[in-house]
């Protein structure tokens, strides 16, 4: 099985093919940092590189800004792909095409392309369970999925439009959960029911007391326990939290457990006072999508 503390490394160990000059150089492209909307410095630096990405595309074809799919140098590209990586939700293979582009379109070289990664590019963490399951990411065939402009935590804990099996993929006891599982983060639970979503009032601002914030999603890398003790919880995931990696991005880590149970017929993992992780199983005929050459270089 293709572990998601390997999807981290697909990430943090990315490389593509870069212009350089008239030739090309299989290049280190780290993404490290956590991309988040709205969230400073990373985002307004993505805005503005997007805007001069798409810029530089108009100056060689004005229609290839505004065409679902378009063909460059015999190398056809998708334009939803391309603002993905900009807005934190782009899989592996993605954020390699945009750059390998980029580089032609005389925005990054060799030289600087580690720079650019770092100031502009990353990944949330819906972007990051969503690209491991193979969720909402666009294809020549598909190119705007639903979902492609990401799933909020709850999304993937609930929406059975999206997912009509939602709830049976929802891991009752600890020796349901598997590696490749969503590791979803609830606080302020209310009633043992982390399906009471916490409301907003008439301005938008959360009423506290009324139900819980999923507030964050990770994956399950390994874990330990059996019925309703989970003894060990090691999470892959993006975060705005420091990472192993000198960065705020993608990371492995074990979770602090302070207490383990099953209330409502799920099983949880009491992380805080108010902080609970709930357990969902990935969807039928999901799988990774990894970058090119992954392994072979």
């Amino acid at each position: 099985m293709y572990l998601p503390a390997q999807f981290v490394n697909a990430y943090v160990d990315l490389f593509t093919w870069i212009l350089d000059g008239s030739d090309w150089s299989f290049t280190g492209t780290p993404i490290l940092h956590y991309l988040q909307s709205g969230k400073k410095p990373q985002s307004p630096n993505a805005q503005l590189a997007h805007q001069r990405f798409m810029s530089r595309l108009a100056q060689v074809d004005p229609k290839f800004t505004t065409a679902k799919t378009f063909n460059y140098n015999d190398y056809d590209y998708i334009n939803l792909s391309i603002r993905r990586c900009f807005i934190g939700k782009a899989c592996p293979w993605e954020i390699q095409e945009t750059l390998q582009l980029a580089s032609e379109l005389g925005l990054t070289n060799p030289d600087t392309v580690y720079k650019y990664c770092s100031d502009n590019l990353g990944v949330d963490c819906g972007g990051f369970v969503a690209a491991y399951w193979g969720e909402g990411v666009p294809h020549m065939a598909d190119t705007q999925p639903v979902g492609s402009l990401g799933f909020l935590p709850r999304t993937f804990w609930s929406d059975s439009h999206l997912w009509p099996d939602v709830r049976a993929r929802r891991r009752k006891s600890a020796g349901e959960i598997s590696p490749g599982d969503a590791a979803i983060f609830f606080k302020d639970i209310k009633g043992d029911d982390p399906d009471i979503a916490k409301q907003r009032d008439s301005s938008g601002t959360l009423i506290e007391g009324t139900g819980s914030e999923a507030f964050h999603i990770g994956l399950v890398n390994s874990v330990s326990g059996g019925g309703d003790k989970i003894t060990q919880l090691e999470i892959a995931e993006s975060s705005g939290a420091a990472s192993k990696f000198g960065s705020d991005g993608v990371n492995v880590r074990f979770a602090t457990i302070q207490s383990s149970g099953i209330a409502k017929g799920l099983i949880y993992a009491q992380t805080g006072a108010n902080e609970r992780i709930y357990f969902l199983g990935p969807p039928a005929g999901w799988g990774p999508e990894l970058p090119y050459t992954y392994g072979e270089e």
